[in-house]
């Protein structure tokens, strides 16, 4: 047996209010494709002597590389990319990511380093608009917290294109991590794309 109930119009106004507010809010296409991107903030924390210090990092091949403190990075799945004819190979090409060409990196290549074979691989969209580029990746990014006894004083060998750009390093449970001015690294890498 079903037990009816009298329902009255104000009660399902309050009804229609209450679910209605709890509802998440939508922006625009327009305007939620325009907006800013978010940054990457470091996060340190200093309990006594004991500094904790917690990053997004990503690997290139066994290489650990940090992303810069308050740069915008953004995870996107491969997308159909343009190749430019006549360029190294390690340039895969652009996309187009909202209005903005963006080039692809494969840095494996670049650092001759072995190809892993990946079902999914991601590109990492480092810096926004015109400064903007993107790495290849095989594995997603992680974060890593280190302490300020995981600062490392000097810095294991490194290949000669990428040095200049991991300034300093860390390690945590037998993995090294370089901070990378991924700025710099792309400016340098675009006066060697002719083939």
């Amino acid at each position: 047996m079903v037990k009816r109930y009298k329902t009255s119009w104000h009660h399902l106004k309050v009804i229609f209010k209450r679910e209605t507010a709890m509802k998440t809010t939508w922006l625009p296409p327009s305007e939620a494709l325009n907006r800013p991107l978010t940054r990457q903030q470091e996060t340190t924390q200093i309990t006594g002597q004991l500094e904790v210090l917690r990053r997004l990092g990503f690997h290139v091949g066994n290489i650990g590389l940090l992303i810069a403190q308050n740069a915008t990075s953004e995870l996107i799945e491969v997308s159909s990319i343009c190749p430019i004819p006549n360029t190294a190979s390690w340039l895969l090409g652009l996309i187009n990511l909202r209005g903005n060409l963006v080039p692809i990196f494969d840095l494996n290549l670049l650092l001759g380093l072995e190809n892993r074979v990946s079902k999914k691989n991601m590109l990492l969209i480092l810096g926004r608009g015109e400064t903007a580029g993107a790495i290849i990746l095989d594995k997603l990014p992680q974060h890593v917290t280190f302490v300020n006894s995981d600062k490392l004083d000097s810095l294991p060998p490194l290949p000669a294109v990428l040095k200049p750009f991991a300034t300093n390093g860390y390690e945590k449970n037998g993995e090294v991590w370089f901070n990378f001015d991924h700025q710099g690294f792309f400016e340098s890498l675009a006066g060697r794309v002719a083939a």
